[in-house]
């Protein structure tokens, strides 16, 4: 089978949320069968990482992105019924690149990771398309308009609106489309009634995310991830400003640390506050996530399968999340993870922080168990499996259409 496969970032280094869930099953997809890569590089900086690409996969080609130029180029959209998703990932580029590969490779099958790739692929209504949107975006814009000011409020609603017509028009020429969650299929269901959706959660390289010899001794937390990411600046300020304060009531010398790439300003100045680190980017965050006695993560805003609560599961740290950040995830509150409301002021997130400082057997039992739910439900070996299935099924086409 010859899959052509678009990405709306380079899936190298699988480091932050979508390139650790595209390189793992693209790359474990490519020993199963023939995959051409075809991706944005954003930053364009990200071309570097072609060689190594091609050690993995049967073509690869790339087109530089800046999408500080792209947003300006797209402002003209918002007096169109389009997303402004759509053109801000618009290469003429990648458009050509991806048109000379579908007449000179004749893929058998299309797999575009992303809604803002799908136009490319539907320049191609030949070829079979599997779209992976990941989660349901539309939704995500919706719910940063509830928090929003204006005008932002406005920007978020409409491209909310326009966004779900999108999703709805691409499940529609899809063969087979997918998310990461039930429950983001559930919210398919409700955007494009009568397209077939799968849900394909995300994995974790449970040999790679190990836990450490001895759990951290102190009273800390960590919460990891890309920090320019505006769910992620949100749970930061949450975890700093409105947690902080109140499980230091009972144990003082408690310590945040906040570790991830391209920290935004709102997060940099969360270091002037006592006890708080900010690391910016490191090349390896285990060692950080395994030297902290709890892994927070406040998410407000949570679509999908979050892959920093199954890493720190993995690496065995207790975890105390968000109902949103816990959706997806094969654990049982109470039992592999705690959940914790974060639409309050923090009272409930840090009365479960720090109940796990004071009982750290319990804490010790909660990480045990999520680490062996891990390893026997998550793996990514079966996730490239089921992705390889779907796209065989889609080759095939419809059961009727054989008959």
């Amino acid at each position: 089978m010859r899959v052509l496969a678009l990405t709306h970032r380079v899936p190298f280094p699988p480091d932050k949320g979508d390139k650790i869930r595209t390189f793992n099953l693209l790359s474990r997809l490519a020993t199963r069968c023939e995959v051409h890569l075809a991706a944005l590089a954003e930053p364009p900086s990200d071309v570097a990482h072609a060689a190594r690409l091609r050690r993995v996969f049967a073509s690869v080609t790339l087109a530089p992105l800046d999408l500080r130029v792209q947003r300006v180029r797209a402002l003209p959209a918002l007096l169109s019924s389009t997303p402004l998703t759509v053109p801000v990932f618009h290469s003429a580029r990648l458009e050509a690149e991806v048109d000379a590969l579908v007449r000179e490779l004749r893929p058998d099958v299309i797999y575009a990771e992303s809604s803002s790739m799908a136009p490319y692929a539907l320049r191609h209504p030949r070829v079979p398309l599997v779209m992976d949107f990941v989660d349901a975006d539309s939704a995500k814009w919706s719910a940063y308009a509830e928090r929003a000011g204006f005008p932002m409020r406005f920007v978020h609603r409409r491209e909310a609106r326009t966004l779900a017509a999108f999703e709805r028009h691409v499940a529609g020429r899809a063969a087979i489309s997918v998310v990461t969650a039930e429950r983001e299929r559930e919210l398919f269901a409700a955007i494009a009634p009568g397209c077939d959706v799968r849900a394909l959660p995300n994995g974790v390289d449970t040999a790679y995310f190990a836990p450490a010899a001895h759990p951290a001794a102190d009273a800390s937390a960590v919460f990891f991830g890309a920090m320019d990411y505006q769910a992620n600046v949100e749970a930061a300020e949450f975890l700093v400003r409105a947690v902080l304060p109140k499980v230091r009531v009972e144990h003082p010398s408690f310590r945040v640390v906040l570790a991830g790439s391209n920290p935004a300003a709102a997060v940099r100045v969360l270091a002037d506050v006592p006890g708080v680190t900010v690391t910016g980017f490191l090349p390896d965050l285990r060692d950080v996530v395994r030297g902290c006695a709890v892994c927070a993560i406040p998410l407000r805003v949570a679509r999908g399968v979050q892959n920093k609560v199954l890493e720190a599961m993995a690496m065995g740290v207790p975890v105390v999340c968000s109902p949103g950040a816990a959706e997806g995830v094969d654990a049982e509150p109470g039992v592999h993870l705690a959940v914790a409301s974060v639409s309050d002021d923090g009272t409930a997130t840090a009365e479960v922080i720090a109940t796990l400082l004071r009982d750290r057997a319990r804490a010790a039992a909660l990480a045990a168990a999520a680490r062996e739910r891990v390893v026997a439900s998550h793996g990514w070996e079966p996730r490239a499996a089921q992705l390889h299935e779907l796209l065989a099924e889609a080759v095939r086409g419809p059961a009727s259409a054989r008959a």
